[in-house]
C-alpha cells in the first residue's frame, strides 16, 4: 500500500485535472488524535485554519463523516459551509443537503431504552464512558483496566443480544469503542453515496479514514474511481489503495491540497 505523500505528484495532478473534488475525512483518528474520552478531543488551530482555506477554494466541497452525533460534530469542527454526517452518516446536513434516514429516526425511542439499561449494567464500571447520541450509542472503554474489558463485552452483549435477534438493533466495534445502532441498510459507503449523488459535479472523491467503520467508505470511493487513504499504522485487512501514518500527515496533505 503506497504512501501517500511518496506519490504526491501523481496524486496531485489528479487533483489538478478534476474541475470539482468531493474531499471527505473521518475525524477522531484522522482530522484529531484518538483521545481517552470523546469530549476531550480538540482540532488543531492549523488544522481548521485549513479546512477554512479549502472550503473557500473552488475546487473542493469539503465534509466530515463520523460516528459522533450531528451536533457534536459541528461543534468540534466548526467551519461553515462543510458538509457534516453525524452517526456513520445516518443524519447529513450542509450546503443544500439536509438528510436523517427515516428508518432510524423512528427507532430513537429504542435507543434510549438500550442506553438506560447499559447505563444500569456498566455505568458504574471504573473506565466506561456512555454517549447517547440521539440515533445511536456508543460505550467507551479505553480507560478501563485490562482485566475488566472481558466483563464489560460480555454485559454489553448480554444487555443489548435480545434486540439483536428481534431484528431492530445492530452492534459494531471501534477503537476501544462498542456501539449500538438502529438495524438499517446504511453505513458511511451509503452516506458517501448520497453526498456524491448530491454533487455529481465532483468526478474525484478523497476521503480519509482510520477505523473498521470507515471500510465501508473506502470500497465505495474505489468504485468511483476515488482516492481512499486509511490513517494509522499499517493493519490488515483493509480496502484502501493509499495510507497516511496520521492525523499530522492527514493536516500535511491537507494544507498541500489547499495550495493547489
Amino acid at each position: 500500500m503506497p504512501h501517500l505523500l511518496n506519490i504526491w505528484p501523481s496524486i496531485s495532478a489528479r487533483l489538478r485535472d478534476a474541475q470539482r473534488v468531493l474531499l471527505l475525512s473521518d475525524f477522531d483518528g484522522t482530522l484529531t488524535p484518538i483521545v481517552d474520552r470523546p469530549e476531550l478531543a480538540v482540532l488543531a488551530p492549523g488544522v481548521r485554519q485549513t479546512l477554512v482555506e479549502l472550503t473557500g477554494h473552488q475546487k473542493f466541497i469539503l465534509g466530515v463523516l463520523s460516528g459522533r452525533s450531528l451536533h457534536d460534530l459541528e461543534d468540534k469542527v466548526g467551519v461553515p459551509g462543510m458538509i457534516y454526517a453525524g452517526n456513520h452518516g445516518l443524519e447529513i446536513i450542509g450546503p443544500g443537503l439536509e438528510f436523517v434516514h427515516p428508518e432510524a429516526d423512528g427507532m430513537r425511542g429504542i435507543q434510549t431504552e438500550v442506553f438506560e439499561r447499559l447505563k444500569n449494567e456498566l455505568g458504574h464500571l471504573p473506565g466506561v464512558v456512555l454517549e447517547n447520541k440521539g440515533l445511536t450509542l456508543s460505550v467507551h472503554y479505553r480507560l478501563a483496566p485490562d482485566a475488566s474489558v472481558a466483563r464489560i463485552q460480555e454485559r454489553f452483549a448480554a444487555t443489548v443480544s435480545p434486540l439483536v435477534a428481534e431484528g431492530q438493533l445492530k452492534t459494531s466495534e471501534g477503537k476501544k469503542v462498542l456501539e449500538v445502532r438502529p438495524n438499517v441498510d446504511w453505513d458511511k459507503g451509503k452516506a458517501i453515496a448520497h453526498i456524491q449523488g448530491q454533487h455529481p459535479q465532483a468526478k474525484l472523491t478523497v476521503f480519509f479514514g482510520d477505523d473498521l467503520t470507515d471500510e465501508d467508505g473506502f470500497a465505495v470511493v474505489q468504485e468511483s474511481g476515488g482516492v481512499d487513504v486509511f490513517v494509522g499504522p499499517a493493519r490488515a485487512p483493509t480496502k484502501a489503495l493509499y495510507r497516511l501514518d496520521s492525523p499530522g500527515e492527514v493536516a500535511r496533505t491537507l494544507a498541500l491540497m489547499a495550495g493547489l
